[in-house]
């Protein structure tokens, strides 16, 4: 079983992780006015600010990649497996709140990445990162 010590760090990282998503979907939603608004000097200044962002989010998923990498072998492929949203062997009240705070962030991110391939769409028509790809 996890330590709680462990628990309360992931559950730290992961609530982290949702401040930036959350200024994250701000930023795409500033991004795609900017887009509408064919405003090239706030497209370049939302992107360079999402951008930041997504750096950040990187940080804080090396940070869960490197505690994990730390604990025993056996801890480690637990805590990965509640990364993933799945409550494996542990107890359910024991990882509750990690386990809600992950899929959390998996939903936003979600919610993040379709706007994203809507504003790149529109910005980018065909040159479009996701041209030619399906919904």
């Amino acid at each position: 079983m996890l330590s709680e010590q462990t628990l309360s760090f992931a559950c730290a990282v992961e609530r982290q992780m949702h401040t930036s998503l959350i200024e994250l979907d701000d930023l795409t939603s500033q991004l795609a006015d900017a887009v509408s608004r064919q405003d090239q000097v706030s497209v370049r200044l939302f992107l360079s600010m999402r951008q930041e962002e997504i750096d950040r989010m990187l940080g804080y998923k090396a940070a869960l990649r490197r505690h994990c990498a730390e604990l025993p072998a056996q801890d480690g492929a637990r805590l990965r497996l509640l990364l993933t949203g799945k409550p494996g062997d542990e107890p359910p009240d024991k990882v509750q709140a990690l386990l809600k705070q992950v899929n959390t962030n998996r939903n936003l991110l979600e919610k993040i990445c379709r706007a994203d391939q809507s504003v790149s769409r529109r910005f980018g028509g065909s040159a479009s990162f996701y041209a030619g790809k399906d919904d």
